[in-house]
């Protein structure tokens, strides 16, 4: 598990800017010219990687890192090509079958219809774009530095004066932008960074940056040796002013267990406003697992702005309920709402912890695939379900608790008609329910009621050798049989637990 560390120099002296600013120039120029040579087909990187060190003078690592974040910047583009034409062609089969529904309804409406075909159109249009460049190999063009901050470029303004201003005020964001970073990746046979090494001094966090020139001395010698710079560091922390410990994740702690035990790091230094961020990431070592199967697992139901929990006993049984959540997700500021998941994460794994029991958590794929409503984009849009389980993740690998991933697939409906009227809990408790017993106890076939099977046999739906072989189909049908069932007396699913003794007795 990557964790990154940031932190930002300290009493940059202008010397040691214009160094910086050097190397930044440099690793630039590096990656740029190592992009153009691999687009044009280069196969010898070895020698492109040699070349760009003997153009810039600076040590050889620092070439080979330019040169493989080219290709992996490369690779990626294809990959989103790849993945932009597999999106937007479901999106357009979606979109033609509703329309298609509704064309060949009993009585069209035009004006339903026409929302739809203006949607396909732009969807096809779409799907044309990446279909083109997945068959020609290629990729829209990259701009280093940005393309929002090129076009700026082409802004003018009225008065002379602040035109002249503006763009010496984009001259220097430009180049921040374009020629603003300077990376390097790990060694384990280094014990850490060779490159950008950072260590401990008594008082403070020291990084020492490898320049590009060599040490006087032997200038022929077989392994050139470079100078080096030192510039202090400050890693991020709060310390609590009552109890005077560290608030949330002890960083510095962290790096000295990575520092202490010689593992690779990589470095990553950004110039942003003048400031000179760090970032190091690490390899954080899980804990011991302190979770015993023997106690049950926990369910997690994954929500927009809580998790609703189940403990489940090693007997299929639930033990507790809790709802961990905050309804303030939906609403603060993004690096707020950062440290709220992080929050519900903690006590969501401690809930857990407290019980010996693992987490069971909902394998979300998070595949924009089909077209939702205008009202559940507006829910959405600001939150992402996969910060939650991301969070939960990283937690309960910190804190030892076992955790496993089951599919969601009919958790809430096994849950609505199944254990919610049974134990009179919420259907989201429910559903926590079903997804501790199929993550836990491996309970992959849930079995549907007695009473909504001999319904469904009433109305000549269940279908009991279809059944016999697997359950998806058995609570597809049922799923479909309650919705228009309640839709005749204008009711969602949502008010199944309402209705549910006057379907059965009809």
């Amino acid at each position: 598990m990557k964790t990154t560390i940031f932190g930002v120099l300290l009493n940059v002296t202008p010397d040691q800017d214009t160094v910086l600013r050097r190397l930044m120039r440099k690793y630039g120029y590096m990656l740029r010219f190592a992009f153009q040579r691999l687009m044009e087909g280069l196969q010898n990187v070895g020698g492109l990687e040699r070349h760009c060190a003997s153009e810039t003078t600076l040590p050889l690592r620092y070439a080979k890192d330019a040169v493989q974040e080219a290709q992996d910047l490369i690779r990626a583009r294809h990959q989103a090509m790849q993945d932009g034409l597999t999106l937007w062609t479901q999106r357009v089969k979606k979109t033609r079958e509703r329309l298609q529904t509704l064309q060949t309804a009993p009585h069209p409406n035009a004006r339903r219809i026409a929302g739809p075909e203006r949607k396909l159109a732009y969807q096809d249009t779409r799907r044309a774009f990446y279909q083109q460049h997945v068959e020609a190999g290629t990729f829209p063009p990259i701009i280093f530095g940005t393309k929002a901050r090129w076009l700026d470029r082409f802004k003018v303004m009225d008065d002379p004066v602040a035109e002249q201003r503006r763009l010496q005020d984009w001259k220097e964001a430009w180049e921040e932008s374009r020629n603003g970073r300077l990376s390097a990746r790990g060694d384990r046979t280094k014990k850490g960074n060779p490159l950008l090494r950072v260590s401990e001094a008594p008082d403070h966090w020291v990084l020492e940056i490898s320049l590009d020139s060599l040490k006087p001395g032997k200038p022929d010698a077989k392994v050139p040796r470079y100078e080096k710079r030192e510039i202090p560091l400050y890693i991020a922390r709060k310390v609590s002013k009552k109890t005077g410990q560290v608030n949330g994740r002890d960083y510095e702690g962290l790096l000295r267990r990575v520092l202490a035990s010689g593992d690779p790091y990589q470095v990553e230094i950004l110039r942003r406003q003048g400031r000179y961020q760090v970032r190091i990431t690490v390899e954080e070592v899980p804990a011991p697992l302190q979770s015993d199967p023997h106690n049950g697992w926990v369910g997690v139901d994954t929500n927009v702005t809580f998790f609703a929990l189940c403990h489940v006993l090693p007997d299929g049984n639930p033990h507790a309920f809790a709802t961990i959540g905050d309804p303030r997700l939906l609403d603060v500021r993004s690096t707020q709402r950062d440290a709220l998941v992080g929050q519900l994460a903690i006590e969501t794994v401690q809930w857990a912890k407290d019980r010996g029991a693992g987490l069971v958590v909902e394998d979300l794929r998070f595949v924009h695939d089909r077209d939702v409503s205008a009202k559940f984009n507006r829910v959405t849009h600001q939150f992402n379900y996969r910060a939650l389980l991301t969070a939960v993740e990283r937690q309960a690998t910190r804190e030892g608790v076992a955790l496993r991933k089951v599919k969601p697939a009919y958790t809430s409906l096994i849950g609505r008609v199944k254990y919610q009227p049974h134990y009179g809990i919420s259907v989201h408790h429910a559903a926590a329910l079903v997804i501790g017993r199929r993550g836990g106890l491996k309970v992959w076939r849930e079995n549907v009621p007695k009473d909504l099977r001999q319904w469904m046999q009433a109305q000549g739906q269940w279908n009991d050798s279809t059944y016999r072989k697997t359950d998806w189909s058995a609570w597809n049908r049922l799923q479909r049989a309650l919705t228009a069932a309640l839709k005749k007396r204008h009711q969602h699913l949502n008010a199944w637990l309402g209705y549910r003794k006057t379907l059965l007795t009809e």
